[in-house]
């Protein structure tokens, strides 16, 4: 399993474009209804800080998303958006236990 996690700040006014963009990323996923990705977005109080986590099964599921089209515009428009505080590397993580399965 791959999971990464990425983290930034958007400008305030920025930040319902975002949500719509990523609105747009989630609309296209579930349309795919694959079962080897999951993903989910998160916003802190500020209302400007976004947690990105991704799960993927494998390599192939983790591209599929990677190539969708509007995550690749969610992305550009993120980084034109000029943000407080630019997307992380993203961040990969090893699962060290779960109340649930996750894929």
């Amino acid at each position: 399993m791959i999971i990464t996690t990425n983290r930034y700040v958007v400008q305030a006014a920025y930040a319902a474009q975002n949500q719509e963009h990523i609105r747009r990323v989630m609309e296209e996923l579930r349309a795919l209804h694959r079962t080897d990705l999951k993903y989910s977005v998160y916003m802190e109080d500020d209302g400007k800080t976004f947690i990105h986590l991704r799960f993927c099964e494998n390599e192939e599921a983790s591209r599929v998303f990677d190539t969708l089209p509007t995550f690749q515009a969610f992305a550009a428009a993120l980084l034109a958006s000029h943000p407080e505080v630019p997307p992380t590397r993203a961040i990969h993580l090893t699962l060290v236990g779960s109340t649930s399965d996750l894929l």
